[in-house]
């Protein structure tokens, strides 16, 4: 389940910053995914760890905008390559506690 909320974060990621996308629309979907993952029911199933991540995401988001792409693309650039890192930071990060969980899981049924 999360994982699939991850690919869809991260695929409207790239919606948003795609380059067939015009001035008018980058900040209203970068505004959009920082209010998705700053929603208290977005962050429900996700770690303590996981939420941390997703916070330096927004961070890391709020630098893509607009006026920082005219006036720093190198920022904006830096800051486009640090979500994708942190994207797959997150997966794995995800995927190991899933794993992690199910071990526990089993170990207490036994």
């Amino acid at each position: 389940m999360k994982t699939l909320v991850l690919s869809k974060l991260r695929s409207d990621f790239i919606a948003a910053i795609s380059s067939d996308q015009n001035d008018a629309t980058l900040d209203p979907a970068i505004a959009e995914l920082r209010d998705k993952i700053s929603d208290t029911a977005f962050l429900e199933p996700f770690s303590i760890y996981s939420r941390s991540q997703l916070g330096e995401i927004d961070n890391a988001l709020s630098v893509i905008t607009n006026v920082c792409l005219k006036d720093d693309p190198l920022r904006v650039a830096l800051a486009v390559e640090a979500v994708l890192k942190l994207l797959d930071r997150l997966e794995i990060t995800v995927k190991e506690a899933g794993e992690s969980n199910k071990r526990i899981e089993e170990g207490r049924s036994r």
